[in-house]
């Protein structure tokens, strides 16, 4: 699974750089959302067995949605990058690249935590006795829950993605060289230091 995850990551760089890179910021991340919700369904597919059903061994149809998963992931993960390169004020660049990769740690770290949370509240604690299947009853409302969530938050986050593809600059005219300009936080600083 790791070499095969390595693998997928460097296809998804090279897949984003090939088709994605000129599309707008909010355009990748709807795509991406969405695409993971799709992917959410293929747990579904497996509870319910249809793969089987189509002659699909488990271990095949796991692999093949973990690797696209990782390719999407990837997809997801170069937009902010690039966002942040532009955005970052200048000298900063490592500490906002430390900022995006714990906000990203933090929030893959509480999504696990809510989703095994959410297991547990359903009655799915397997303890890998014989005659569990019981245990296994709610678990398609995990995996629905999964699939909606991606796909609400790009619909509550589209209008706050600019509309501007990776190539262009975010921020023109007055205050173009510092990403911060006018920010509370200058302005306090400024009021601080007005006031020493």
């Amino acid at each position: 699974m790791g070499t095969v995850g390595a693998v997928c990551s460097l296809l998804g760089i090279i897949l984003y750089q090939r088709y994605l890179s000129t599309w707008t910021y909010r355009n990748i991340i709807m795509f991406t959302n969405l695409t993971v919700s799709g992917l959410c369904l293929s747990d579904a597919i497996m509870f319910s067995r249809i793969n089987v059903r189509f002659g699909i061994p488990d271990q095949i149809f796991v692999l093949g949605s973990a690797a696209l998963e990782t390719i999407v992931f990837q997809w997801m993960w170069m937009p902010h990058v690039i966002i942040l390169s532009y955005l970052c004020p200048k000298g900063r660049e490592a500490t906002m690249y430390a900022l995006l990769a714990g906000c990203s740690n933090l929030g893959n770290t509480i999504a696990s935590n809510c989703g095994a949370l959410l297991i547990h509240s359903l009655g799915c604690s397997p303890s890998g006795a014989t005659g569990e299947s019981a245990q296994f009853q709610n678990l398609w409302i995990a995996s629905l829950v999964a699939t909606c969530l991606p796909f609400i938050t790009a619909l509550l986050l589209v209008k706050l993605l600019p509309d501007a593809r990776p190539n262009e600059k975010l921020l023109t005219g007055e205050g173009a060289q510092d990403p911060t300009a006018g920010s509370l936080w200058k302005k306090w600083r400024q009021q601080n230091s007005q006031l020493q």
